[in-house]
């Protein structure tokens, strides 16, 4: 069933809101500040207020073929993916009434319930109806669905023809592999591992499931990085512009930025990181480094308006393009430029946790190596990534707040510390005109934490 896009991106931003460089404290300045210290004009900017596994060997442990070639890959964390999302918890057996209540969950009320026995057979036609191929599976003759199964060497002479066609349909539109679907032909128990992966391969037919790009080691994914990139514009709401306007004008930040829903990577938390920059070539090296470092993840790439105070002092104010615009508002100039967030989420919380070392060797400017000697393209003096994931090291990960107000498919995102956050979402909700506002904690790192804190520049 296709829920409506505002349903599945209220869901999103329940689980966690989109984290920006921008905002309360630092504002669109970071990346306007690492090209000033490049250019030594600016030094600081207070903030208001085991045995190794190859890849290739790993991913056909994880994955099946389907018997076309195409690899399916459910994830073994179905479970959890599910429940952060959908609210669905699987128990240990599922009977036809706890697997119809969770399949409303992942694909909305509309979905098909289940009379009387939960079979492989039952789940399957719930399930090709909720991804909506009810119709597509209707159109197999039965010639046609014997033929598909005797293709993947599935023998069903035990199943009537509707049976044979609901399966074929499964089998070649990916909802299950050629493994399971062997398992329901031959009439065997539907699990909870099963209804796991059966969920979310609906979630994934209906686009509710993760939106991203690639793995950090597919071979193609920086022309897939290049080609998002290449789609961001300027995009902006106007009611959220105007609280944003308002709280620079104020003092509240020196800067936001705003994100659009419809990009959120909708990865699970608990492995996840977002990382911020501003150079697309900054984003390749940085998934190359993840590579040499065996380090793989799944990558999507986030547009993100950075909106911060244009000072006339930096110079004319440069004329529009589809990617940089300043705008003036009476006497107050704001800067509205394309930047990204890339989300990433890790195969492990090992991975999770060596990416910010790996970052500091490799991708962090320091006091000594200005010229960024041995370091990938646009390394900055202070990165910024973070986490919603609150049990990070301590002494690399620290608490900061995002202060989201959000108008439908649209947020914006000042930035806080921790003794700050009261009184930032006091103001903005006096702004906001009854927009949801809501603090979000994050942990960033280190570099970035004494950025917002004014403490150091690197």
């Amino acid at each position: 069933m296709r829920k409506k896009f505002l349903r599945t991106a209220a869901i999103t931003a329940a689980v966690t809101a989109a984290f920006m460089m921008n905002g309360c404290g630092n504002g669109g300045q970071a990346s306007q500040t690492e090209s000033a210290m490049e250019s030594g004009t600016v030094t600081e900017t207070v903030p208001a207020k085991e045995n190794p596994v190859s890849k290739e060997e790993e991913k056909g442990a994880n994955s099946e073929a389907n018997g076309s070639g195409e690899v399916l890959d459910r994830e073994e964390n179905a479970a959890e993916y599910l429940n952060v999302y959908f609210g669905v918890e699987a128990g240990q057996d599922p009977d036809a009434s706890s697997f119809s209540e969770n399949l409303k969950k992942v694909a909305g009320e509309e979905a098909p319930s289940i009379d009387g026995e939960l079979t492989w057979m039952a789940a399957l036609q719930a399930a090709v109806t909720a991804a909506d191929y009810e119709e597509l599976a209707l159109s197999y003759p039965e010639e046609k669905a014997a033929g598909r199964l005797e293709k993947h060497e599935i023998t069903a002479d035990n199943l009537n023809g509707a049976d044979q066609a609901v399966l074929a349909c499964a089998l070649d539109v990916s909802l299950i592999s050629e493994r399971d679907g062997k398992r329901a032909a031959a009439g065997e128990a539907f699990t909870s591992a099963d209804e796991q992966q059966l969920l979310m391969a609906v979630a994934e037919a209906n686009g509710d499931g993760r939106n991203y790009l690639g793995m950090a080691s597919d071979q193609d994914i920086y022309g897939k990085l290049d080609q998002m990139w290449n789609s961001f514009l300027i995009f902006d709401d106007g009611q959220l512009s105007q609280v944003g306007k308002t709280a620079v004008e104020q003092g509240i930040t020196t800067g936001y930025g705003i994100k659009s829903a419809a990009y959120d990577a909708r990865f699970l938390p608990e492995l996840t990181l977002q990382y911020g920059h501003s150079d697309i070539k900054h984003a390749h090296q940085l998934i190359g480094l993840l590579n040499s470092e065996d380090i793989d993840a799944k990558v999507q790439l986030e547009p993100k308006i950075s909106i911060y105070q244009y000072l006339l002092e930096w110079g004319p104010v440069p004329e529009a393009t589809p990617t940089y615009e300043v705008k003036q508002f009476d006497d107050l100039y704001l800067v509205y430029a394309v930047e990204y967030d890339l989300k990433l989420e890790f195969n492990s919380t090992e991975d999770m946790q060596r990416f910010d070392s790996v970052i500091n060797d490799f991708a962090k400017k320091n006091e000594g190596n200005e010229e960024a000697v041995g370091l990938i393209y646009g390394s900055w003096w202070q990165p910024l990534y973070s986490t919603t994931r609150a049990d990070m090291p301590q002494e690399e990960y620290h608490q900061i707040f995002d202060c989201v107000v959000t108008n439908g498919i649209y947020s914006i995102h000042p930035f806080t510390l921790p003794e700050d956050k009261d009184a930032v979402i006091g103001k903005l909700e006096e702004l906001s005109g009854g927009l949801e506002v809501e603090a979000v904690e994050r942990y960033c790192n280190t570099a970035f934490y004494h950025y917002l804190k004014g403490e150091d520049y690197q």
